[in-house]
């Protein structure tokens, strides 16, 4: 006779799993989305890593008022890392999607994402049309997207095609939703942890195949949350020696190298130039400088986008991020991004 647990695994379609920490500010507004487009078919399960603010007592609230979210609160910080894989093991449905807790999963989008995984062949790896808001969501229609969006669904075994759509993309865990059974046949996923790209590694280790689809939702899915914080770790080791080895790795499994070279070099160029602006604005320093210069020196682009901003004094740096936030209505002082994360602290210190 079928239990409880396997009725349940049979009728679920996809896990929606929220890791958070020191979430509160922003997962009740992703929830308030979130929870009324969910149906049978879908499970929600919130995995809490030891919060210290009041993210536990928000999320009861909603679990109050909706039966289907399941909460568990880790009794210690155990890295962001295991967090997800905690994340990723309790999901029950067919396919798991990873949705961070300031990130908006868009209006009457998870109707068209059940529609898509029902009727498209089994795969490996779906990418979710994503597009940026700034601090405060307001609808999709006021979000930007800084790459074309994708105008159809797709269900390909093309890596480069998907790839064209994913870009700098690649590594949000909010974009993308894998197969819990391919997800399942990876052994000792916690040899990636402390790379920081432990999502990309699963993503990448779920279409290692030849054979296995890739699929792509046209539209905005994810709205990704920009909030205007400093990073708390150092953008030449995390988006610079990690991210290139975890591309490195991509192309062991058939993904381009020159377009993931092409992906590299933009994607360092753009965080770190906007990283030493914040980074002089705020005098909280996390670059190091040296290993940045030695992660670009090879392309003409670093020379034009990274290097004079280290030129720029102080002061314009300030004013510059003065007149950004109030473009951007942004109605508080710059920070680190959730200071105290000791799965951040872990990274910095390898």
């Amino acid at each position: 006779m079928m239990n409880d647990t396997s009725k349940l695994e049979e009728s679920t379609l996809l896990t929606i799993a929220i890791p958070t920490y020191n979430g509160a500010r922003t997962i009740g507004n992703m929830l308030d989305i979130l929870l009324p487009q969910i149906n049978d078919q879908v499970e929600v399960v919130i995995v809490d890593n030891c919060s210290t603010d009041n993210t536990p007592q928000i999320v009861k609230k909603y679990m109050e008022r909706y039966n289907k979210i399941s909460y568990v609160r880790q009794e210690k910080n155990i890295g962001a890392d295991g967090n997800f894989l905690y994340c990723m093991r309790m999901a029950k449905g067919k396919y798991i999607h990873l949705l961070s807790d300031d990130d908006i999963l868009t209006e009457n989008s998870l109707s068209k994402i059940v529609d898509f995984l029902k009727n498209s062949p089994d795969m490996g790896l779906i990418y979710l049309g994503t597009a940026n808001f700034y601090s405060h969501y307001n609808g999709k229609e006021n979000c930007t997207a800084p790459i074309a969006l994708p105008v159809e669904n797709l269900c390909i075994k093309d890596k480069k095609v998907f790839m064209s759509y994913a870009r700098h993309y690649w590594g949000f865990i909010s974009s993308f939703i894998i197969s819990r059974e391919k997800f399942n046949q990876i052994k000792n996923p916690e040899q990636y942890f402390g790379t920081y790209w432990l999502q990309s590694y699963i993503h990448i280790l779920c279409v290692k195949d030849r054979d296995t689809f890739l699929g792509v939702i046209k539209g905005i899915c994810i709205a990704a949350g920009v909030y205007i914080t400093q990073s708390n770790y150092d953008t030449s080791f995390v988006d610079g020696i990690n991210y290139k080895r975890m591309l490195d790795f991509a192309v062991q499994y058939k993904f381009d190298k020159k377009q993931l070279d092409k992906l590299y070099i933009d994607r360092i160029c753009l965080l770190a130039s906007h990283g030493i602006i914040k980074e002089k604005a705020t005098g909280n320093k996390k670059i190091n400088k040296k290993q940045l210069f030695n992660c670009t020196k090879k392309n003409w682009k670093a020379w034009i986008k990274i290097y004079p901003m280290m030129l720029v004094p102080v002061w314009i740096c300030r004013a510059y991020m003065r007149y950004y936030r109030r473009k951007k209505r942004v109605d508080y002082e710059m920070s680190l991004n959730r200071e105290g994360d000791i799965s951040t602290e872990r990274i910095n210190n390898i």
